[in-house]
Formats: structure tokens, C-alpha cells, sequence
């Protein structure tokens, strides 16, 4: 008895801390919401409306400047498709169509223009504006993420972050590429908090599920014992008590209480069944009806969440089977000298060093990051420029 009742000081005062936390936290994203207002608005300062100066400019490109300009964004995207038709090879058309998409909310679209924007202008000027506006999507798609996918929300943030620091490496006195790097890593900060006490959250609700699973199995072995012994005394009375106190331990921790969903209606909680059953194991222990009570208590233990560690895990012999299959995997010379060749960074630590990023994970905005940068390597090497050979002899 008296361990239970600990074990429900201890839940108490975590909730408490837990309660604490996420009022803190609320505070906090206040805050950082404040920011992120601010921080859009440096995201619409760049919309820049390129024109081209030659008697060939397709009439498309100039009415989607107009359509652009007045606001009616998907007009201006089919004009600019339009114009792309007549000339597809012009940059700033590419640059203006991707403003209409972004303008529109079509901001994966508006990735694809901006980088064709940039591989096909030598301007300095747009190409850094280009990159700095493929950050600036990357943000409003994981902002947009950031409720169902924190995980998602946090890289999209990381690869703005890299895309910034493109734009200032082409112009280091862009204002609004400093701004937007610095907000990035403070709401990537925000999401990676959220995250940590998200996943610490988990952790607990799943020790208290646990802690609850090895209860009910204990006060089942003893409830079956009570009733093989015929005992209805003192040691019946002692566990009716604790099975109550487990009850209200399951009451405090919050997870008996409906959940609500996302189309406003509500689901039980994850031991709102549990709770229910253990209540009742309690009810038919007092009258005495001991077959009642391990029966409920039965139901209770089989309406408990499962260890989250072997639900979707495999099991021990499985994992074994692995372990030893990697242990008699061995790599040979060739092998190793293929991957080395196909990694043009080597160690991801020093990928990681050379970035600033984490190693890509081959998600699309890891893909897109590295055509990028082939991209510049490309455009960096001139065509036809000779380079010295080291002699072997």
C-alpha cells in the first residue's frame, strides 16, 4: 500500500513539474511567435519583379509582371509558364515565376523556379536573391509542418538556414538573409525544444504505463491466490485498498480523460478502460466477489497499453539473428573503395564541418541541396580551362 501511495506522489509531483514546463513553454512560443511574425514579413521584402530589357521579351512575361504586381498571383503564374515557352532559357522569367508561386502558396513549385533561376543567370545579384527565396519556401513549408512533424519542421529550418548562408556568401550585406538565418536557428531552437519535451513526456507516460502493467499482474497473481485460499479477510481488505490506489494513481496521471481530435470530436484516453475496470476490480473486492475482482482485473491488465519498446520492435531472437549476420558481413577492399568514391565528403563529420548541417538524410531538401551545390561547382569551372597534371615520372 504504501508503495503505491509513493508512486502516486511521485506521478504528482511530475505532473506538476510536467504542468510547469509546458506552462513555461507556452510563454516561450509566445514569444517566438512574436518573432515569426516579424520574421515573415522579412520573407515577403524580396519578392523582386525582374524585367528584361530587349525588344524579344515575350508580351506573356510582361503582363504576368502586371498580374504579379496587382496581386492576382495564379494568373501570373500561367503567364509566366507561357512566357518560359517563347524564351526558356531566361533566368529572370524563372525568378518571377517562382515570386507568383510563392505568392500563391505553391512553394515546392517555387523551389523548382528559383533554382532554375539560379543555374541559368550569371548575375551575382539574382542568383543570391534565388537561393535566399529557396530558404525563405523551405521555412513557410515547415512552418506549414510543424504541427503534425516537428521532426520535418526542424530540417526544413537547417536547410533554410544553409540556403541563407548561400545568399550572404554572394552578397554579405544582405540585411534581410542575416535577419532570416538568425530567426531560423532561433525557431529551429524553439522546435527542438518542443521536440525534447515531447519525446521526455512520452518517456514518462510510457514508465507509468509500465509501472501500471507490472501492478495489475502482481494484484492478479494474488487475487488468484486470495480466492484459491478462500480468504476474504484482512488481505483481501489490504489489496481492495491498493487496487484503489492504483485507480487513482491512473486518475492523476491525466490519461484517463478524453482526447480530442483534430474533426472536434473526442477519443478515451489511453487508460480511460484500464482505469474503468480497475474501479471495478476495487468494488467487487469489498462486497466480497472474488471472482468479479480478478475478472476485472483481468480485463484491466488486457485494456493497458502496450510496452511501446515491443510493439512495433522485433523480437530478441530476431534482433540476434541480425547481430549475427552483421558480424560475419565483412566488407571487402573494393567495396570500401567503391563507397569512398561515391562520397564526395568522406566522413559525414566532415561533411558536417565543411556545412555547417547535419549529414544529408535523402530527403528532397537534402537532394535539392546537393544539386545546388553541383551547380556551383559547375558553374565555377570554366569551360575548356586547362589544368596541370602531376607527372608520375
Amino acid at each position: 500500500m504504501m508503495q503505491v501511495l509513493q508512486c502516486r506522489r511521485s506521478f504528482q509531483l511530475r505532473h506538476r513539474r510536467m504542468a510547469g514546463a509546458h506552462h513555461r513553454w507556452k510563454l516561450r512560443h509566445r514569444r517566438i511567435g512574436g518573432a515569426q511574425r516579424s520574421w515573415k514579413l522579412r520573407l515577403l521584402s524580396c519578392a523582386l519583379i525582374f524585367t528584361v530589357n530587349s525588344l524579344a521579351t515575350p508580351k506573356p512575361f510582361k503582363a504576368g509582371n502586371k498580374a504579379l504586381a496587382e496581386g492576382r498571383f495564379d494568373e501570373a503564374v500561367n503567364l509566366y509558364q507561357e512566357a518560359i515557352s517563347e524564351a526558356p532559357e531566361s533566368g529572370e522569367i524563372y525568378f518571377n515565376l517562382g515570386n507568383a508561386q510563392y505568392k500563391a502558396g505553391m512553394f515546392d513549385e517555387a523551389m523548382a523556379s528559383y533554382e532554375y533561376a539560379a543555374s541559368m543567370s550569371e548575375s551575382v545579384f539574382m542568383r543570391g536573391r534565388s537561393w535566399y527565396n529557396i530558404g525563405n519556401c523551405m521555412m513557410m513549408t515547415g512552418e506549414a509542418t510543424r504541427a503534425d512533424d516537428p521532426q520535418a519542421a526542424a530540417a526544413y529550418c537547417r536547410q533554410a538556414a544553409w540556403f541563407y548562408r548561400m545568399a550572404l556568401d554572394y552578397d554579405a550585406g544582405f540585411e534581410d538573409a542575416a535577419y532570416n538565418l538568425e530567426m531560423s536557428q532561433r525557431i529551429l531552437a524553439g522546435i527542438e525544444e518542443e521536440i525534447r519535451q515531447q519525446q521526455e513526456e512520452e518517456q514518462q507516460q510510457n514508465e507509468l504505463i509500465q509501472y501500471i502493467r507490472e501492478k495489475l499482474e502482481e494484484f492478479i497473481e494474488r487475487q488468484a491466490q486470495l480466492k484459491a485460499d478462500e480468504q476474504t479477510g484482512e488481505a483481501q481488505r489490504q489489496l481492495e485498498q491498493e487496487t484503489r490506489a492504483l485507480a487513482d494513481v491512473m486518475a492523476d496521471s491525466g490519461l484517463t480523460a478524453e482526447v480530442p481530435l483534430p474533426d472536434g470530436s473526442t477519443a478515451p484516453g489511453p487508460l480511460a478502460d484500464t482505469h474503468t475496470h480497475t474501479v471495478q476490480a476495487a468494488e467487487a473486492m469489498a462486497v466480497p466477489n472474488q471472482q468479479k475482482a480478478l475478472d476485472e482485473l483481468v480485463n484491466a491488465l488486457g485494456a493497458t497499453p502496450a510496452d511501446p519498446e515491443q510493439q512495433d520492435g522485433e523480437s530478441d531472437e530476431d534482433s540476434d539473428d541480425y547481430d549475427d549476420y552483421d558480424m560475419e558481413y565483412e566488407e571487402s577492399d573494393e567495396d570500401a573503395d567503391m563507397y569512398e568514391e561515391s562520397d564526395p565528403f568522406g566522413d559525414f563529420s566532415e561533411y558536417e564541418e565543411i556545412r555547417g548541417v547535419p549529414p544529408p538524410s535523402q530527403s528532397e531538401m537534402d537532394i535539392l541541396a546537393e544539386e545546388v551545390r553541383n551547380q556551383e561547382r559547375r558553374k565555377q569551372k570554366k569551360a575548356g580551362e586547362y589544368k596541370a597534371v602531376e607527372k608520375d615520372w
